[in-house]
């Protein structure tokens, strides 16, 4: 791992458009990721073409959490829009997204791979960067963990989320679809994963909802070392 730096009531809106453990569960592997979309070990560029110094400080540090637990990649930060992650607040472009992995290599240079829209939320800012570049390391959403326990409420929940800018189908393929096939790493589902996205207890049928994850929770280490660990 290293990251290196130069200069060049209401339900939350999910976060993509979109944001203690039992004994012995901190040993568990916990996550999901398409492992078609991992980088190969190495150096990534990550290119920030961002606002302010503030907004670029809090996506350094996020990178730097994830770094930590990503031994096989290394991260090179400049400023501009040349990398192989491009992040980017244009305010031409809305909402907070990434492409999954090495999807990346499928956009256009021209184009960011990562939008993040402009929050002076500090706290809330940074947690967004966590959740964003989870997705550009090939994570995927942890409610959809098919070994999830959320006892959805299926129409209360295109109820409180389904709007003209996160259609029906949306709220289906960001929330409630599981995803199936030989390429997914599942491990056992974790709630504090900050891959999983904070609800309300009344949308569940047992009234459970999750809190906002801040920070990269210990299953969201674990899943990030086995993937990214220096063999595989």
């Amino acid at each position: 791992m290293r990251v290196t730096s130069q200069n060049s009531g209401t339900p939350p809106s999910p976060a993509d458009n979109e944001p203690p453990a039992p004994a012995g569960a901190s040993r568990a592997k916990r996550g999901l990721a398409d492992t078609r979309r991992l980088w190969p070990p190495g150096v990534i560029t990550v290119a920030l073409d961002l606002r302010d110094q503030k907004s670029s400080a809090l996506v350094v540090d996020a990178i730097r959490e994830w770094a930590h637990n990503t031994p096989a990649l290394q991260f090179r930060i400049v400023s501009g829009r040349e990398g192989d992650i491009r992040i980017s607040d244009d305010e031409g472009l809305k909402g907070d997204w990434s492409v999954i992995g090495t999807d990346a290599d499928n956009v256009p240079l021209s184009e960011p791979t990562m939008h993040l829209d402009r929050n002076d939320d500090s706290k809330t800012f940074r947690a967004t960067v966590l959740h964003e570049f989870g997705h550009a390391l090939g994570l995927l959403h942890e409610h959809q963990n098919p070994e999830h326990t959320i006892n959805w409420k299926k129409e209360a929940v295109y109820k409180a989320y389904a709007s003209d800018n996160f259609p029906k189908e949306l709220v289906y393929s960001q929330i409630l679809e599981l995803p199936v096939g030989d390429h997914l790493g599942v491990t056992t589902y974790d709630s504090k994963s900050v891959m999983h996205y904070a609800y309300p207890g009344y949308i569940t049928h047992d009234g459970k909802g999750v809190d906002a994850n801040n920070w990269l929770s210990d299953g969201d280490k674990a899943i990030a070392r086995k993937l990214y660990r220096l063999t595989r």
